[in-house]
């Protein structure tokens, strides 16, 4: 899976921009604060359909337009696209692959799969739940139809849900009907965990070894998915992979937390209040484990997060790694940096490429941006 080529129109800080990839491995190199980052947007965008910086598509449009366009040339096994974002500030996203609208922005997921790494995803392990359930679920919506469909229904009822619980609360509406949503909740919100328990199971196979590469054969790294139900001290078990099984500890969840919903106005059980542990040698490195650990964990993860792609949809997805080289010391840069290259589209962008390796630039396209205009190294 390749990105070809790039066409950005009043994006961000670009005007207009034409950019071809000829080879696998794409650095860019500037000051902060040119555009390198605002470029790996766009290409996210082609891939999800949105930005991971922020939830407004308005901030991606240039300040003197009244819109913004991306537009990609996509290569895969199967053959190439081309996927077209729209953004208006006023009016609708419009969305194409192949030049044909798509209907729902979630039929692009899958046309082209994408991992980003920020400097906020270091944040991953010592974080807030709401950090690691986004990973997770922004992994398993890219490979699965499935998933997507049961947590875009989950959503919507859990806020009806909500709505419901606020209302009884305040004497508006009769508790009467709290079980027919209640079998909604758990229909799609027991599908959701069963697939999360299944993908952090083999997302842990791919880590432990990740890590033990990383680490020079040191620390071996272990995902705990962490289900709402679950005691703290309880381990995963393969009934948590069975949507029947965990609808039966949902609904038993339910019935004992009823008072507790009902005089606070939420909905206190679901995959909302998941949770995922980075256990290294018995110790949860949330708690306490160094910061090389935790950054070192976070690296594994992504690296993990790879294969379980690649395992899904049958080829890596690309890999956008943004300003965290600088992040890391030498020896877990370069371990990093030689898993992924030569196999893996990979973009990466940088205040200074003498941090990396010469046989590394070597392979490498090397970009300068600045103010927006990107520069090939050598044109």
């Amino acid at each position: 899976m390749q990105v070809r080529r790039i066409e950005l129109f009043q994006f961000r800080n670009y005007q207009a921009l034409e950019l071809a990839f000829e080879r696998m491995l794409n650095i860019f190199v500037g000051e902060n604060a040119q555009g390198k980052t605002n470029l790996l947007e766009a290409v996210y965008l082609l891939a999800l359909g949105r930005s991971y910086r922020t939830t407004s598509d308005g901030d991606l449009i240039n300040w003197d337009a009244a819109f913004a366009r991306v537009r990609g040339e996509t290569e895969r096994e199967a053959g190439g696209t081309r996927i077209e974002v729209l953004l208006r500030r006023e009016g609708p996203k419009e969305i194409k692959v192949g030049g044909e609208n798509l209907r729902r922005h979630s039929d692009l997921l899958g046309n082209l799969n994408a991992v980003v790494f920020s400097p906020d995803d270091l944040q991953l392990v010592k974080g807030s739940p709401a950090l690691r359930r986004r990973f997770l679920d922004i992994e398993i919506a890219q490979v699965s139809p499935a998933y997507r469909h049961h947590f875009t229904r989950y959503q919507r009822v859990l806020r009806q849900r909500n709505n419901l619980l606020r209302a009884i609360s305040q004497g508006f509406a009769r508790r009467e009907a709290l079980p027919d949503w209640d079998e909604q909740l758990i229909a799609d919100g027991s599908r959701i965990i069963a697939k999360r328990a299944e993908t952090v199971r083999r997302l842990s196979r791919w880590s432990r070894e990740m890590q033990a590469r990383i680490s020079g054969g040191r620390e071996e790294l272990e995902l705990v998915y962490r289900p709402f139900f679950a005691a703290p001290s309880e381990m995963p078990q393969a009934e948590w992979e069975d949507p029947q099984a965990v609808a039966e500890r949902f609904r038993k969840e339910l019935e004992a937390l009823r008072r507790d919903e009902l005089a606070r106005g939420t909905t206190l059980a679901g995959p909302q209040r998941d949770d995922i542990a980075f256990i290294v040698a018995g110790v949860d490195l949330r708690y306490f484990g160094s910061q090389g650990q935790q950054r070192t964990a976070v690296l594994a993860t992504k690296l993990s997060e790879l294969e379980f792609i690649r395992d899904e949809a049958g080829e890596y997805p690309i890999l956008l790694l943004d300003d965290v080289m600088s992040e890391l010391d030498d020896t877990r840069r370069e371990r990093f940096l030689g898993t992924v290259s030569g196999r893996i589209n990979t973009f990466i962008t940088t205040t200074n490429v003498r941090s990396f390796p010469d046989e590394i630039l070597k392979e490498a396209s090397l970009y300068t941006i600045r103010a927006g205009t990107v520069t090939p190294v050598g044109a």
